[in-house]
């Protein structure tokens, strides 16, 4: 597992990074950040965005939107380390394969595909893209719906997820395809590392009269209370069933 503080000093030392290669102050940062994300519609306090400078926290999705969006950075690399880090170099990558080969086709058929992950890895994953790189897997499927470039998918295990009855079921076997970027709501299945023993579940996350919870499509499973330490990896955008 990796430490908070870790992840902590990673995204304020890349934030930094990000800073000095837009010219802006050392003396001053966070007046100019909190400058920055106003002119946005972001309004964060000058104690948040410290804490941003200092390793005592990670900004918020809304906040790694703007500051990407000011900085000229791709989110995948500020939040998490995967490089490329501009969004030009991203977009000149793009362009050089669409220049340098015969069948674009291909090419975009290659960038629907998905790494295919282990859950182990997935727990890796949660809270640590640093130095992971999502193009060096061994298995990548096509994903039948819109994922981020964060996106991966997993291969359940089990029968919680799985419905006795009629309805919305996930057998053991079915591939489901889950993406970090995607903000979780109540009624969402979601991707959750769970702080008693460290292992990722896929469950429904349920917000109901002031409490919060992850539950199993099957009955016979236990619910599990969401407590400050429980970390929603991300959300289910689609699934498959195979033959």
């Amino acid at each position: 597992m990796v430490d908070k503080n870790t992840l902590r000093a990673a995204f304020s030392e890349r934030l930094h990074e990000a800073l000095d290669d837009a010219g802006v102050r050392s003396r001053g940062r966070g007046v100019d950040i909190h400058r920055q994300l106003k002119k946005l519609g972001v309004e964060k306090t000058p104690q948040a965005i410290s804490k941003w400078l200092n390793a005592e926290a990670i900004a918020e999705a809304d906040s790694m939107a703007a500051l990407c969006s000011w900085l000229n950075v791709r989110r995948e690399w500020l939040e998490y380390g995967v490089l490329p880090k501009s969004q030009n170099s991203k977009n000149n990558f793009t362009k050089s394969l669409t220049r340098n080969s015969n069948n674009t086709n291909e090419i975009d058929q290659h960038f629907d595909k998905v790494p295919l992950i282990s859950w182990v890895k997935a727990g890796a994953w949660c809270e640590a893209f640093t130095n992971i790189d999502l193009n060096d897997q061994d298995v990548w499927i096509s994903c039948p719906v819109n994922i981020s470039k964060s996106g991966y998918a997993l291969k359940v295990i089990g029968d919680s997820m799985t419905n006795p009855g009629p309805g919305r079921s996930y057998p053991s076997g079915c591939i489901i395809f889950v993406d970090p970027e995607i903000e979780a709501s109540t009624g969402d299945r979601v991707i959750a590392r769970v702080p008693r023993t460290n292992e990722v579940t896929f469950k429904i996350l349920v917000s109901d009269a002031g409490r919060q919870y992850l539950r199993p499509i099957n009955p016979q499973y236990p619910i599990i209370d969401i407590t400050e330490e429980t970390f929603i990896c991300g959300k289910i955008v689609g699934s498959f069933i195979p033959e």
